[in-house]
């Protein structure tokens, strides 16, 4: 049995749709109960959940979008964006945040945020959101009886594995503090100082809509 808790349609008509789903963080105290996101969109997930991190920065997202949005995968997990957003509500003047931002994305290999694809992805990206909770049926508690020792599996002892807990896995990434160099340029370290080169003064009505 599925219960509809919130929905939202775009303005574009949807067609030809692709379908995914993912949990939502909005629990019930019901334990036999699931809520998530069921989603249609004529965009792949990954292009559907880069536009809505794009509105979430340069647009006005609702309230269930951004739920929704904070609940798709990998997306609390990406540093950029979680300090864009911080930077934002910091007071960053918005083309300011934009230069910084687009630079942070080209390093990284990923395409820079404008309102100009803002505007375009708006005008082209349709979807349907809703959020559902599902009940879930009982499962049978197991009663320990078993028809034959058979069926128990293998009676060959076996070692049991042991982890150190001393062992701690290396690597050479380390975190950029990309809150930094959004809101004042640039990015410094106990021997590290890197800073954008002046950066232009631009006015928000100097974009394109």
């Amino acid at each position: 049995m599925y219960t509809i808790l919130e929905e939202s349609v775009s303005e574009l008509k949807l067609s030809n749709f692709r379908t995914f789903r993912w949990r939502s963080s909005n629990y019930s105290s019901n334990t036999l109960t699931e809520t998530f996101w069921s989603i249609r969109s004529n965009f792949r997930m990954h292009t559907f959940v880069e536009y809505l991190k794009m509105k979430a920065i340069l647009g006005n997202p609702s309230m269930l979008e951004m739920r929704m949005l904070y609940d798709a995968p990998g997306v609390l997990s990406d540093n950029l964006f979680i300090d864009a957003l911080r930077a934002q509500q910091s007071g960053v003047q918005l083309n300011i945040l934009l230069q910084r931002l687009a630079k942070a994305q080209q390093w990284l290999q990923r395409r820079p945020w404008s309102l100009n694809l803002l505007y375009t992805y708006t005008n082209v990206v349709a979807y349907e959101i809703v959020e559902l909770r599902k009940t879930i049926r009982k499962v049978k508690k197991y009663s320990g009886y078993v028809r034959n020792p058979s069926a128990v599996g293998t009676k060959k002892g076996r070692k049991p594995s042991s982890t150190n807990p001393e062992t701690v896995e290396w690597n050479s990434y380390v975190d950029i503090d990309w809150y930094e160099f959004l809101t004042v340029g640039k990015f410094s370290g106990p021997s590290l100082e890197i800073a954008l080169p002046e950066e232009t003064e631009i006015s928000r009505n100097g974009f394109k809509h």
